[in-house]
């Protein structure tokens, strides 16, 4: 009797750990899915991480930015400010009027000389197209005639009044049979023809091209036209020979 006794209990506490044994797996599978946050917490405390100052990565680049741009203003006022305070004993009317008139001429000589610089590296289309052509080639009117059309084509309208120019001074050389002086100016070409028919169409030449070209204004189609036009009655007169242009 104590023998069956024995078995039952042992058997009941096999059972027993047998069923702990299975429990415990499940209750643990349990607490680690009861321990997943939700979709909620994790949008929230996402948030919560973004929002922190180290995550702004543009508010430092904005701090430097307006930084560098106080440090830039208090160098240029710098100066301004010493003269200001130079002028102790002034009116104080007569002292800001002083600041801002030597405030506009800083202002103006900086713009002239970036204005300077930006024009002596600026390359003029016809400076470019002119460096290639062969001198030789240029001696005859008819090339610089044809090196014009094609300027004038192209666009470069301050190029084609430049080599009817050359053209209209090589037909006076062939029709009066000597070469200009070398190194003879516009101005000075239009006194020596100041009493000739090739005057008008000289002036207008010149004219053009010292608006255009060393003016810096726009040369447009209207003023190729022109020029064109010009070139025309000095080809004509120059066909006259010598008489003519002295008429």
């Amino acid at each position: 009797m104590a023998v069956r006794q024995s078995e039952k209990t042992s058997g009941s506490g096999a059972y027993a750990r047998s069923t702990r044994s299975v429990d415990e797996p499940a209750a643990n599978v349990a607490i680690a899915f009861a321990s997943i946050p939700t979709s909620d917490e994790i949008r929230r405390k996402a948030a919560e991480v973004v929002s922190r100052p180290e995550y702004h990565l543009d508010q430092g680049l904005h701090e430097g930015t307006d930084s560098l741009w106080l440090t830039i203003i208090t160098w240029i006022l710098k100066p301004f400010v010493w003269l200001f305070e130079a002028l102790d004993g002034l009116p104080v009317a007569l002292r800001v009027l002083v600041i801002v008139v030597l405030g506009l001429v800083a202002i103006a000589l900086i713009f002239h000389i970036i204005w300077s610089l930006v024009a002596s590296i600026r390359q003029s289309p016809g400076r470019e197209r002119l460096a290639p052509l062969d001198r030789e080639s240029l001696v005859d009117p008819l090339v610089l005639e044809a090196a014009a059309r094609k300027a004038e084509a192209d666009g470069e309208y301050l190029e084609s009044v430049r080599l009817l120019f050359r053209a209209a001074l090589r037909r006076i050389e062939l029709a009066e049979d000597k070469k200009l002086r070398v190194g003879i100016t516009n101005r000075e070409l239009l006194r020596r023809y100041r009493q000739s028919p090739l005057s008008e169409p000289l002036q207008l030449f010149v004219e053009m091209i010292d608006r255009k070209w060393y003016g810096g204004e726009t040369c447009e189609s209207a003023d190729a036209l022109h020029c064109r036009e010009s070139y025309g009655q000095i080809q004509t007169l120059t066909q006259g020979g010598p008489r003519a242009l002295s008429a």
